[in-house]
């Protein structure tokens, strides 16, 4: 499949993302960034380039074997699509290199930080293997809804991107054309903003206990009654709570 990455793609990937973020911090101040950017160092260019081309070498690489024959991926529809409604091979080639970073690395992040923390909390993590093996005989009886269903294995998940999100600094979206109104506050037209997701998940104001794993709070646990719960949005902070409210 074409979001398969290896050890040195991932490491790229990671690299890329630390060296995007840094560069982020810098376009707030428009005239150091203008400067930085006729001294910025190959390095940096380097590893962009590289997550671009291994990119390029998964849709080759996907697209010798044409349509799935072992089942649907994402890159059938992609080739399914009807004639002038598809992407060119140079549309396939940036898609991708979204798609590696945001479909491969974040899923993994996310789960290494739910092993971690549930390795860490005893109580917890008996807790759910109580509930996977109550509800499953074997690991054939396992589908996406009935795992989807599983209070306990839920709420894990949930605390996992709160205390450990993927992508833990600010996704930023821009106000329109006439302002917007955020917590009762003008933005000017055309300004980019954005809340840090670690920040905004780890703030008392928000979360009570907000550096412990505890996934009860998301099971009516009324010691959290007070959380603001409505704070976590792992894929797509800003949307609905930052902007475009008038």
């Amino acid at each position: 499949m074409l979001i398969s990455c290896s050890f040195q793609g991932v490491r790229i990937i990671f690299s890329s993302v630390v060296a995007v973020n840094h560069l982020s911090v810098l376009t707030n101040y428009p005239w150091f960034y203008s400067v930085f950017k006729k001294l910025v160092p190959e390095s940096v260019n380097r590893k962009r380039v590289e997550h671009f081309q291994h990119a390029v070498t998964r849709v080759s690489k996907r697209l010798e074997k044409g349509r799935n024959s072992e089942g649907v991926d994402l890159w059938d529809l992609v080739l399914n699509q009807q004639e002038g409604n598809g992407l060119s091979r140079d549309e396939m080639d940036t898609n991708a290199s979204v798609f590696m970073i945001a479909g491969t690395e974040t899923t993994a992040t996310l789960l290494s930080g739910l092993t971690y923390y549930l390795l860490k909390s005893p109580g917890s993590m008996e807790k759910l293997v109580k509930e996977i093996r109550a509800a499953f005989t074997s690991t054939h009886d396992m589908s996406m809804e009935q795992l989807a269903a599983l209070p306990y294995l839920a709420a894990c998940i949930k605390e996992a991107f709160r205390v450990y999100p993927p992508v833990p600094l600010a996704v930023p979206r821009v106000t329109p054309d006439d302002g917007s109104t955020v917590a009762g506050h003008f933005i000017p037209p055309r300004t980019s903003l954005g809340v840090p997701q670690h920040a905004m998940y780890t703030l008392e104001k928000n979360f009570k206990m907000p550096y412990d794993y505890i996934p009860e709070r998301w099971l009516g646990d009324t010691r959290f009654d007070s959380d603001e719960k409505h704070a976590l949005q792992p894929f797509s902070i800003g949307s609905r709570d930052c902007v475009g409210k008038k």
